[in-house]
């Protein structure tokens, strides 16, 4: 007798887990690609592959939930998502998309607000093959060999055009596979002065992301090609390996 209840209480709070966890998914949209909902966490696999090197690391973000902000973006929606290098990011979200205004690091006190918004994706109703924004970005592997006392390209800006290329997209990661999925094309050109022999050369730096709905970001490719004895450059890519709403 005892073990049928027991066994009935195992069961009644597997149908009670069960539904919490559908009642937390239920609360992200199908519609929303960039979920701000307090408590979500992304676990990806960083895979960044310069010169001869692979190295493979783990990189998470968990949202933080909505801030009360003072000055220009007082009484404004903005969220706050933390990496698990200890990073914030400040995100303002309305209608016209998701915007990054500023990020505090583990060493600041308080948020550095961008200059300018970097706009992350347009609102839902502006999710169409053909949009496209800029924003400043800079090289994310690309780098000097350090034999040579010539500037480090991996603090060069430059401006990235970022575009919707496809909006029915399906991409296979280690978390499954996810369909619907908008996907950005950023491309920017960078000048490096390669050596006295070759001068200046223009990189073209190509991103790739894939945002699933109801998930948000799911897939990075980050392109920086150079192959050269001073410089070199590479590829990482972001792929989700496990999602917690």
């Amino acid at each position: 007798m005892r073990s049928d209840m027991r066994s009935g209480v195992k069961s009644l709070l597997v149908l009670i887990l069960l539904g919490a966890l559908s009642a937390c998914q239920s609360d992200i949209p199908e519609n929303d690609y960039f979920p701000l909902h307090k408590g979500v966490v992304w676990h990806y696999e960083v895979t960044n592959q310069w010169a001869d090197q692979v190295d493979i690391e783990q990189f998470s973000i968990t949202n933080l939930g909505p801030v009360q902000m003072s000055g220009d973006y007082a009484d404004q929606p903005v969220s706050v998502r933390r990496s698990s290098d200890g990073t914030d990011y400040y995100i303002l979200q309305d209608d016209t998309g998701s915007h990054r205004i500023g990020k505090r690091t583990v060493v600041e006190l308080k948020p550095v607000i961008d200059k300018a918004e970097r706009k992350i994706l347009p609102g839902y109703a502006d999710l169409e093959e053909g949009r496209f924004w800029t924003l400043e970005s800079q090289p994310f592997i690309l780098r000097g060999t350090g034999f040579h006392s010539l500037p480090d390209p991996s603090l060069k800006k430059f401006t990235m055009t970022n575009e919707i290329t496809e909006v029915d997209a399906t991409v296979t990661v280690p978390a499954g596979t996810f369909s619907g999925c908008v996907v950005i094309t950023g491309v920017g050109i960078i000048s490096i002065y390669a050596d006295p022999r070759l001068g200046y050369q223009d990189i073209e730096i190509v991103q790739t992301e894939w945002y699933a709905p109801g998930v948000g970001l799911v897939k990075l490719l980050r392109e920086e090609p150079m192959d050269l004895p001073m410089f070199k450059g590479g590829t990482v890519s972001f792929e989700l390996e496990r999602f917690e709403p």
